[in-house]
């Protein structure tokens, strides 16, 4: 039984159905109502820790699969990171050289190579920029979409507008769980289910370092292509992106508490407009047509916590992914998938993201997060 149906938990769904085990999906909502249908869209390797770029190398490689077996938008479009700082072009030379060795061929490229990648931008206040050529975008539309109509036709069963209550024990361990459609009894539980996570681990004294950290985004009307990459002002932490359809998808860090109820706030509209009007001053003149808000379910290392629990055998956790789910959610499902039918999975480096690493003082350092 998997709890929660956005792209991590159907994914795990998809690669348990490829190993021929056929699962039960239950979703509060509906299918990508949490994180998924409010993400960036990008899907990178470009990451500064050996488990990140592992995972995500794989998860490159099953985005290509799955745009072929499912008709999910996927391109490799690229990421470009704007640097306007000596001392940020430093770090990144760093960064590019660690990712180099372990085979993902990001660069640092002049401003002549920004500007043919983005050929309305203004560089003035650029030094120069990295380029992510294995990078690119995917629509989560698709992948929530064309994953929930397959797993249907071959058997599996995704439950929408039921939410999980509470996991329910016996001496032996796991026999289901309490749900507000009723006890649904599995003796394997996974939970891909970000902050909530926490909640319902708690009535079973398991505490998870994960915290909600507050984030906000806009979209504006459909223009014409303008630029393929989604691209990344690192000084202040923005992201702009295109989406398929022509809107840009914007994003912007900006100081907040979690809180029951996140509002839209000036403050970011503000901040994400300065920065991408002076790139792109033509976006003055843009329409906004919807601005939402959510949350990185975040962990302390800024890695996801993946795999089953030590303290209770049948119980598995994919959560606190630090708003890198969507793009790792292929390589999770299967992660996951192997674990479940198999006992270990194909990908040795996540053995390192359990719960456990906690508990041992073994955190990662990952630098490159943004938005």
């Amino acid at each position: 039984m998997i709890i929660g149906g956005g792209s991590v938990g159907l994914m795990i769904s998809y690669y348990l159905l490829k190993k021929g085990v056929k699962s039960i999906v239950i979703e509060r909502k509906y299918p990508g109502s949490g994180n998924t249908y409010k993400c960036a869209t990008g899907i990178r390797a470009s990451f500064t820790s050996k488990e990140h770029i592992a995972l995500m190398k794989r998860s490159i490689e099953l985005w290509s699969e799955l745009r072929d077996e499912l008709g999910v938008f996927y391109e490799r479009s690229g990421y470009l990171w704007l640097l306007s700082r000596e001392e940020d072009l430093r770090t990144f030379k760093t960064y590019v050289s660690f990712q180099n060795e372990l085979g993902i061929p990001t660069k640092i490229i002049d401003l002549s190579e920004v500007k043919c990648l983005a050929p309305t931008i203004v560089i003035k206040d650029l030094l120069a920029a990295v380029y992510d050529p294995l990078a690119g975008k995917a629509s989560p539309f698709d992948l929530i979409l064309q994953s929930w109509r397959l797993l249907v036709e071959k058997g599996c069963k995704v439950l929408a507008g039921v939410e999980a209550k509470k996991i329910l024990l016996s001496k032996k361990g796991i026999l289901g769980v309490e749900t507000s459609a009723g006890f649904i009894e599995s003796s394997t539980v996974v939970l891909a289910t970000a902050y909530d996570t926490v909640k319902l681990l708690e009535p079973l004294n398991i505490s998870v370092p994960i915290e909600p950290v507050p984030k906000h985004a806009f979209i504006t009307e459909a223009y014409r292509d303008l630029f393929k990459p989604l691209i990344i002002d690192w000084t202040t932490s923005s992201y702009i992106v295109q989406t398929p359809h022509g809107n840009f998808l914007v994003g912007s860090e900006i100081p907040e508490r979690p809180s029951d109820k996140l509002l839209n706030r000036l403050e970011f509209l503000r901040k994400a407009s300065k920065v991408w009007t002076k790139y792109f001053p033509w976006m003055k003149e843009a329409y906004l047509l919807r601005y939402w808000t959510g949350y990185y379910d975040m962990t302390p290392d800024h890695h996801p916590i993946i795999g089953p629990l030590d303290d209770l055998e049948g119980l598995y956790i994919a959560a606190g992914f630090s708003g890198h789910g969507f793009m790792m959610s292929p390589s999770v499902g299967e992660v996951i998938a192997d674990w479940i039918a198999e006992g270990r999975p194909r990908v040795p480096e996540a053995l390192n993201l359990s719960m456990s690493r906690f508990k041992k003082g073994k955190l990662i350092k990952e630098i490159a997060v943004f938005g």
